[in-house]
């Protein structure tokens, strides 16, 4: 069964960047390996999105699907961008995966001023661009760090994306 590692923490963290350093640096080593984002999940959603149609949980359950799925397939490493921090979408995935599934889960971490500048930069940004938005998010996410199951914690801050790439390409 292929290994899998997830990547949860808080808006632009970093957390997409550093799996797709993760995905091609195993690729490039002649690996097998998936990259599944929950934000390319949600995004298949036509019209307004899905967060004014309230389909993020849906996105979330897809998003789980597609993971579970992968890891019955013939890959060595699935890579999840996501799930997202809240308490129940950690679990939708986890529902998901055959009991004795091989995961490592990253906790991509930042404070707001780092991650709020990094967002305002990125113009292919939607609603995390939004003040009032990015920073609601930011301070529930602090309400539940403590709860999200984590085997590798990366300070973003303080690390680069390919040294936090690095760390968890050891810990794999």
């Amino acid at each position: 069964m292929p290994r899998l590692v997830t990547f949860t923490g808080p808006l632009a963290a970093g957390k997409s960047t550093v799996a797709a350093l993760v995905a091609a640096r195993r690729a490039a080593d002649g690996g097998r390996v998936v990259l599944v984002d929950v934000d390319d999940v949600a995004a298949t959603v036509q019209g307004a999105g899905v967060g004014p149609l309230g389909l993020w949980p849906a996105a979330h359950v897809a998003h789980a699907a597609l993971v579970a799925g992968w890891l019955q397939s013939e890959v060595d490493l699935v890579v999840s961008d996501g799930p997202g921090f809240e308490p129940a979408e950690q679990q939708t995935l986890a529902d998901a995966l055959a009991p004795g599934t091989d995961v490592l889960r990253v906790l991509v971490d930042a404070p707001v001023a780092v991650t709020w500048p990094r967002a305002q930069a990125d113009p292919t940004r939607g609603i995390s661009r939004e003040h009032g938005f990015h920073h609601r998010l930011h301070e529930r996410y602090r309400s539940v760090v403590d709860q999200i199951p984590v085997d590798l914690r990366l300070d973003a801050s303080r690390l680069s994306a390919d040294q936090m790439a690095d760390a968890v390409l050891a810990a794999l």
